[in-house]
């Protein structure tokens, strides 16, 4: 397949994404799961890879009574770590090997809840940073039964990474 072609089937593969590029050796589901095994802070968390496609991923975390601050609720540090790692792993979908440059998370409720879900989203990528926004949940209960409260939101820069 020629060069041009590859492009345009990643351009497809992106769509809903604003992109200005479309960089070989993008994030897969697999590869972070990969990456989580070979993370020991990730590893140790817990935290496992659900989703990671076209400029969209989906972390989730077990809750742990060491991980609370003194109230009981999820340290806001861990909250951190979930909306950056699923910036970056949402952008490393579209632009491959990825480090943030800055985040912001906005602390909305307390984390309390059986597992916490992160959710990122690419905003718009080009050649130089991508901007991600995110969001994490506390969760109670499994499946259908399962109730989401909305507990933090983050904006992140993101660089693909310089070979």
């Amino acid at each position: 397949m020629e060069q041009g072609q590859q492009n345009q089937d990643r351009a497809g593969a992106n769509r809903g994404v604003q992109t200005g590029v479309a960089a070989p050796g993008v994030a897969t589901l697999e590869l972070l799961q990969q990456v989580v095994k070979m993370s020991p802070f990730t590893s140790w968390s817990g935290t496992e890879v659900i989703a990671c496609k076209a400029g969209k991923a989906e972390l989730r975390m077990p809750f742990r009574a060491d991980m609370t601050q003194h109230h009981g609720f999820l340290h806001g540090g861990i909250i951190g770590f979930l909306s950056d790692n699923v910036s970056a792993w949402a952008a490393s979908s579209v632009v491959g090997d990825v480090l943030t440059a800055e985040y912001s998370v906005k602390l909305l409720a307390p984390g309390k809840g059986d597992y916490f879900v992160a959710r990122g989203e690419v905003v718009k990528a080009t050649r130089r940073l991508v901007a991600v926004e995110s969001k994490v949940y506390a969760v109670t209960g499994e499946g259908e039964d399962a109730e989401e409260k909305l507990i933090a939101m983050g904006t992140a820069t993101i660089l693909p990474a310089g070979k």
